[in-house]
């Protein structure tokens, strides 16, 4: 064999080895792998806005800056809810003294009872008295009647007093002047002022970094307009798209390795598939796909498989929203689920800052209506009141007296006859 014969025979033999490696590579390795460069990095933006509106007073934190969570973003105006606090202390401290008037006046309807009922005994003892002489002719038929129209007027004036009693009484039975509802709702006032003082500071939810501020010093900012936004670094996954033909082999749980361009091909980041997507995007789109509109394409769809990152990862090479990354699936464990059976392993987010904005305010609550409480009432400031209801039956004596007056009347109209 001359020289020329056994270089093609190398060269083929050697295109037929390397033919059988990448043949074998992809058998065992690269058919299992699925790769997209359709892919980004995604994270939580938590948008900072104000709760009512306000003048800027002072901005503390700029784009690209660190913030810490509980750090002091912005400062509004506080005069507008100063005087809102104002205002509602005046209210309760007013409550508080016209629930105490509430308690003594059923003290004093009480009593007034107590009273009448004294009265209307001295009264029937008058009318007996004038009973006895009258059959003795000892006084004038005048007289008589006026003892029975005494005794009438104060059981009348008698039942006036329980109905008031009654009355009074079910604005404050079973309840302190603490707890009374009017006091409650005044109270409430006071919490919501203090609460809308608290939050002319605005402070940031997460560690994170500060992004997208559009506001200035001194601008008037309407409720619930964005001012900033804080991105929290941690909380920062990849959203890979994939097209629908190469989804059917995918599961949670399936190792992903990811590069991002920020970095280069030498820093692999390692990551889980924790979602498969719910739906393509065009169906989530402004005009979803319709064949009845005409609006409708056949074409390969591409949805979003959400992948999380190892955090130390990460940390040590921090992504930022919006990067492109290119993902590599291995797809040979199929053990996995493709719909989530539990709730189990769902990200949680939350944030301490807002337990903080009522420090305070159950103190200034409880000082007011001190302050205000009526001393002589100290006994049902926390303790509630507990008062019987009054009954009162028409007397047997004022049904003899009113059926002697039915007498009397029937004995003068006949000797007048």
């Amino acid at each position: 064999m001359d020289k020329s014969k056994k270089l093609i025979f190398y060269f083929w033999g050697a295109c037929l080895v390397i033919l059988i490696i990448c043949f074998f590579c992809w058998f065992f390795y690269l058919r299992f792998i699925k790769y997209t460069d359709d892919a980004y990095v995604h994270g939580n933006q938590v948008y900072i806005t104000p709760l009512h509106s306000g003048f800027v007073t002072s901005i503390h934190t700029d784009d690209s800056f660190l913030v810490k969570q509980g750090q002091l973003l912005v400062s509004l105006d506080k005069t507008d809810a100063k005087i809102a606090l104002e205002k509602s202390e005046e209210i309760l401290a007013q409550t508080v003294r016209k629930v105490c008037e509430l308690f003594h006046q059923v003290f004093v309807y009480r009593a007034e009872i107590d009273l009448k009922i004294a009265e209307l005994i001295r009264d029937s003892q008058d009318y007996l008295h004038r009973k006895g002489v009258f059959l003795e002719q000892g006084v004038s038929i005048e007289d008589y009647e006026h003892a029975i129209a005494a005794m009438r007027a104060k059981y009348a004036s008698l039942k006036m007093s329980e109905a008031l009693y009654h009355k009074t009484l079910a604005a404050v039975q079973e309840t302190s002047i603490s707890n009374h509802p009017l006091v409650i709702a005044s109270a409430d006032e006071v919490r919501n002022s203090w609460v809308r003082l608290y939050r002319c500071n605005i402070y940031s939810p997460v560690d994170g970094l500060a992004a997208q501020r559009t506001i200035q010093v001194g601008m008037w900012v309407p409720e619930g307009q964005p001012l900033m936004s804080v991105i929290p670094l941690d909380q920062i996954w990849v959203n890979a798209n994939y097209k629908e033909t190469q989804l059917k082999y995918m599961r949670l749980g399936q190792n992903v390795r990811i590069t991002a361009d920020l970095w280069g091909i030498e820093q692999v980041f390692h990551g889980t598939i924790v979602g498969l997507p719910g739906g393509a995007g065009n169906a989530f789109s402004l005009l979803p796909p319709q064949n009845l509109s005409g609006n409708w394409i056949k074409i390969v769809q591409r949805l979003p498989v959400r992948v999380a990152l190892d955090p130390k990862e990460v940390k040590d090479h921090p992504l930022r929203i919006g990067l492109t990354c290119r993902a590599f699936v291995d797809i040979r464990d199929t053990s996995g689920k493709i719909v989530p059976l539990t709730t189990a392993g769902s990200p949680l987010y939350q944030t301490p800052i807002f337990k903080k904005e009522e420090k305070g305010d159950h103190d200034l609550i409880a000082s007011i209506i001190d302050k205000n409480m009526d001393p002589n009432l100290a006994d049902y400031s926390q303790n509630e009141l507990n008062l019987p209801p009054v009954i009162i039956n028409m007397p047997s004596i004022l049904e003899e007296a009113l059926r002697q007056d039915k007498i009397l009347e029937e004995a003068v109209i006949q000797n007048e006859g």
